[in-house]
């Protein structure tokens, strides 16, 4: 009976130990620091342009949107800075980036992830650019126009 009684707590130790790693993470994830809408239009070559804070901090995040020829689809560029007089920053740790095309009643219609490896943004030094590439919906070229959403995820260290 004590043999059962130890195979069964040997069992249950496995079972949490396996499912902690899984809780961690998740509690681990970086922060939202920019969760960014701007509408674009469809008929013109700058879709649309943008500019973010990335919270708590300084640096700042700028978008552009270019509707590509042929008119299915979209390239988001996006540029990091940090400037600072400060004389004590800390560096922005970006996580991940989701770009998402939503049509004009704001249903996604395609989305990109980045993950750039948790890459350090230092103040002062070298910005950091990405860009994407997506389909946009074909009412983008309505009046309306369509919505590009991203969201930054990272954190100050």
């Amino acid at each position: 009976m004590c043999m059962m009684h130890v195979i069964r707590v040997g069992m249950l130790f496995a079972l949490l130990s396996a499912a902690a790693p899984e809780r961690a993470a998740a509690q681990e994830r970086p922060p939202l620091q920019v969760d960014a809408q701007v509408r674009a239009k469809g008929t013109t070559t700058i879709g649309a342009t943008f500019q973010r804070q990335l919270q708590p901090g300084i640096a700042t995040l700028s978008g552009r949107v270019h509707n590509l020829a042929g008119g299915e689809t979209v390239r988001v560029h996006l540029h990091f800075d940090y400037k600072t007089d400060a004389d004590i920053a800390l560096d922005e740790i970006i996580d991940r980036i989701v770009i998402s095309i939503e049509d004009a009643s704001g249903k996604e219609f395609s989305r990109a992830t980045i993950n750039p490896n948790d890459i350090n943004l230092n103040p002062n030094r070298v910005p950091l650019d990405y860009a994407a590439t997506l389909y946009k919906p074909e009412s983008a070229n309505e009046p309306a126009g369509y919505l590009v959403h991203v969201r930054v995820f990272g954190n100050y260290e």
